[in-house]
């Protein structure tokens, strides 16, 4: 069986200088495809690695 996405849709919308969203999509594009939180990642194999089975 295939989800379907669920659209979004804003019910209040911020009025933004151009500057504002430039600075934003640079920022977002600076983001995008790194790890934010490596240490909470690194933490989380370790542990994960550790259990042989999960209970399902």
């Amino acid at each position: 069986m295939e989800r379907k996405k669920q659209i979004l849709k804003a019910t209040t919308v911020l009025s933004m200088s151009n500057t504002t969203k430039q600075r934003i999509s640079s920022i977002a594009k600076g983001i995008k495809g790194k790890e934010l939180f490596p240490e909470k990642v690194d933490l989380a194999k370790r542990t994960l690695s550790k259990i042989k089975s999960l209970p399902i």
